[in-house]
């Protein structure tokens, strides 16, 4: 806390940012793209063209928390402090698919305020000449996300395994994401960590019945 009488040091454009990304998140979940720079800046305990001083639109602004929800700055050390309280590879597989699911549920909601922000203002002038297909930051977060399943998950659990732990990060990554996706039709009874980690361990079928 500063002292009283005091003046706080002021943030860098770097700490700045961070603060007005944090602001942003739970707003965008909560309101999606409706959601004003006045709202950020009041969450933010800014001035609202604070705003535009770090990010030169509001384009720019749902980019950057798109980017720090898929692909959050040290997310390997991240997993492998969560996962430093076991050495069990199911209970490891359960948190994994526990965080996995809660950043997934958020980074579709961030997505979609994306979505309605760009329909209503069109694309994206200087994106022209970019090759068509995802934003590079979406295939960054896949890569590395598939590097801290093998590496940190599954690397140290090889022997364990009878298949390369690559495959096994691919198999829970696609399990994971193919359950928990909102355009899928799902069951009633949608999966729980626990059954994803027992299907990736044991597979479907009764021991000896295949």
């Amino acid at each position: 806390m500063t002292p009283r009488g005091e003046r706080a040091r002021p943030m860098s454009p770097d700490e700045r940012r961070d603060a007005i990304v944090a602001a942003t998140v739970p707003l965008l979940a909560q309101q999606g793209g409706t959601v004003t720079t006045k709202e950020i800046a009041e969450a933010a305990g800014i001035a609202e063209g604070t705003i535009f001083r770090v990010f030169k639109d509001k384009r720019e602004l749902f980019m950057t928390v798109a980017e720090r929800v898929m692909n959050p700055p040290g997310g390997r050390e991240e997993m492998a402090a969560y996962l430093a309280g076991t050495a069990d590879l199911r209970a490891q597989m359960v948190l994994v698919v526990e965080r996995l699911v809660a950043r997934m549920e958020q980074g579709m909601l961030v997505m979609m305020a994306l979505r309605s922000v760009f329909m209503a203002e069109g694309p994206d002038k200087q994106a022209k000449h970019e090759k068509p297909g995802p934003p590079a930051f979406i295939v960054e977060s896949n890569r590395q996300l598939m590097l801290n399943l093998t590496e940190v998950l599954f690397a140290p659990h090889a022997a364990e395994l009878r298949v390369a732990p690559a495959t096994a990060a691919l198999v829970l990554r696609s399990l994971v994401f193919g359950a928990w996706h909102p355009g899928m039709p799902f069951s009633e009874h949608p999966f729980t960590p626990d059954e994803v980690a027992d299907v990736v361990l044991r597979g479907i079928a009764e021991p000896g019945n295949h």
